[in-house]
C-alpha cells in the first residue's frame, strides 16, 4: 500500500494508525451486518428456514450468511460511490493520455519522492465506505498504478494514502470515523452523493449494455425466506449484488448479465483504443509491474494486445453483439487471431494478452481489479487484527518496533531467496 510519505518503509506511528483504520472498517462491517432488515434481508428468514432451535449450528450459519449477504450488497453500492469519487479527483489532463502521450509521461510518472500530492484534510476526506474501497484498491499497488496512469490520476498516486490525517479523524477509544462538519456537504458537491450511503437512491440505475436505456433494479432478489432454504440459494438471485445478475430492457428486450456488463467494457475500451488510441486495461505496465521507458510504440511488449486488436477487421467482433456472450468469446476470438500470426505469438506476447483479459474475468468495472471482491477478501485480515487487539495492548509501541525490525528481515529473505515464495506473518503483513 502507498502511503502519504516520502519513505519507503513504514514507521511504528504509521501501523498504529493503520491498525485504527481497520479496526474502524471493522465496526463499519459489524454495524451493516447486522442491520436487520437492511436490503430486505430478516433475521427471522432463519425461523422460517429452521423453525425451532434444536438445529442451532444450522441456524447460526444461516445466520451468518444473511449477514455476509448484507456486507456483500453494501460494499458493491460503496464500489460504485468510490467510482464516482475517484473521477472527481484532480487529473492533469481532460482526457485519458493515448499511447503516444504515454511516451511523455513514461520515464517519470512513478517519480514522487519529494513531490506534492493532493492535500486531504478534514473537508476533503471521503466517507468512511468510499475510503474502505480506496485503501483496498491501494492493498494492490500494480493495478493502483495502471487506473492513476489510465486515468490520468498522478496526484493521486504521489499522495497515497493519507493515514496521519485519516487517524486523526478516528476516535482513540471507540473508532468512529467523524470528518468535518463541512465534509458531507463537500463531498454532496463534488460526486452528487450523499455523505451515508443509505441516504443515497437506494435502488442503481443501469444502462442497457445494447440500447444505452436507463433501467432502474435492485440490489439482490433475495428478500423472502424460500430463496434462503438450501441447497441453492446462492445461484437463484438476479439482483445486481447477486451472482445471477438479470435485467431485461423496457426497449429493446435484451437481457443484461454480469457477462453483458464485461463485454460491453472490453467492447467499449476496444472503441477506445481504435478511435482515441486510448490503450487496453493490463497493456500499461510490464511484467514487474513498472511503466517502462517507452522506445518504439510498435514493439513496446505490453503495447502488443493493442496493436493485435488495430489489426483486427470489425466482423470478428461481430457476435459480441448477439446475446448470450461473454468473456470466453471475446478471448476465443484474440486466441485464433494470434494463432494467425506468423509467428504464433512469442511467450511476452501472449502474457501480455493474458494480462488485459485478467481486468475483465469477474469484473465489469472501470478498473484494473474487481474491487468487490478485493474488499471482502481484505475483510478476513480486518477480523484477524481485530481479534488480536494491538491497539488495546499496554505493549503497543514495542510490539509496533518488534513488527518493523520483523519485517525488515523478511524482506531480506526475499532477497536471499529470489524465486522462491516467503508467506509473511500477520504482523509483518500489517507493516507491508
Amino acid at each position: 500500500m502507498k502511503l502519504a510519505t516520502s519513505s519507503t518503509i513504514p514507521t511504528s506511528g504509521q501501523c498504529r494508525e493503520h491498525l485504527k483504520l481497520l479496526e474502524a472498517l471493522h465496526l463499519l462491517r459489524e454495524d451493516v451486518a447486522t442491520t436487520d432488515g437492511l436490503y430486505g434481508i430478516y433475521d427471522r428468514f432463519v425461523d422460517d428456514v429452521y423453525p425451532g432451535k434444536e438445529l442451532d449450528e444450522k441456524r447460526a450459519q444461516l445466520l451468518l450468511k444473511l449477514r455476509e449477504k448484507r456486507w456483500a450488497i453494501y460494499v458493491t453500492n460503496a464500489e460504485r460511490r468510490y467510482t464516482i469519487w475517484f473521477e472527481t479527483l484532480p487529473s492533469a489532463r481532460r482526457s485519458m493520455p493515448g499511447q503516444q502521450a504515454l511516451v511523455a509521461i513514461s520515464e517519470h510518472f512513478e517519480e514522487t519522492s519529494g513531490k506534492p500530492g493532493f492535500a486531504f484534510d478534514s473537508v476533503t476526506l471521503p466517507p468512511l465506505d468510499v475510503l474502505m474501497v480506496w485503501h483496498a484498491h491501494l492493498l494492490n499497488p500494480h493495478d493502483f498504478l495502471e487506473d492513476c496512469i489510465r486515468y490520468d490520476k498522478k496526484l493521486v498516486w504521489d499522495t497515497g494514502l493519507p493515514l496521519p490525517i485519516i487517524s486523526q479523524c478516528i476516535n482513540n477509544e471507540t473508532f468512529e470515523y467523524r470528518t468535518s462538519e463541512k465534509a458531507p456537504d463537500h463531498f454532496r458537491r463534488t460526486t452528487g452523493l450523499r455523505w451515508d450511503s443509505f441516504d443515497d437512491d437506494q435502488q442503481p440505475i443501469l444502462n442497457c449494455p445494447k440500447c444505452a436505456q436507463a433501467k432502474q433494479v435492485v440490489w439482490t432478489t433475495l428478500t423472502t425466506a424460500d430463496f434462503w432454504r438450501e441447497p441453492n440459494y446462492r445461484d437463484r438471485g438476479s439482483g445486481l449484488a447477486d451472482p445471477e445478475f438479470a435485467m431485461s430492457c423496457d426497449r429493446c428486450f435484451t437481457t443484461s448479465t454480469h457477462e453483458a456488463l464485461r463485454v460491453r467494457k472490453f467492447q467499449k475500451d476496444r472503441k477506445a483504443l481504435l478511435e482515441k488510441d486510448l490503450p487496453m486495461p493490463g497493456t500499461y505496465l510490464n511484467t514487474k509491474g513498472r511503466l517502462p521507458p517507452i522506445v518504439n510504440l510498435s514493439s513496446h511488449a505490453p503495447f502488443f494486445p493493442n496493436n493485435l486488436l488495430k489489426s483486427f477487421r470489425s466482423p470478428r467482433f461481430e457476435k459480441l453483439d448477439k446475446p448470450g456472450t461473454s468473456i470466453h468469446d471475446v478471448r476465443e476470438i484474440i486466441e485464433q487471431g494470434i494463432e494467425d500470426l506468423p509467428t504464433r505469438g512469442l511467450r511476452p506476447q501472449k502474457f501480455a494478452v493474458r494480462k488485459m483479459m485478467s481486468r475483465y474475468w469477474s469484473n465489469s468495472s472501470i478498473f484494473a481489479l474487481d474491487l468487490v471482491g478485493a474488499v471482502i477478501r481484505q475483510g478476513t485480515f480486518i477480523e484477524k487484527m481485530h481479534a488480536i487487539d494491538w491497539l488495546h495492548s499496554p505493549a503497543v509501541q514495542s510490539t509496533m518496533n518488534r513488527l518493523l525490525t520483523k519485517y525488515g528481515r523478511y524482506f531480506t529473505i526475499l532477497k536471499l531467496n529470489r524465486g522462491k515464495t516467503a508467506v509473511p506473518t500477520l504482523d509483518v503483513d500489517l507493516a507491508w
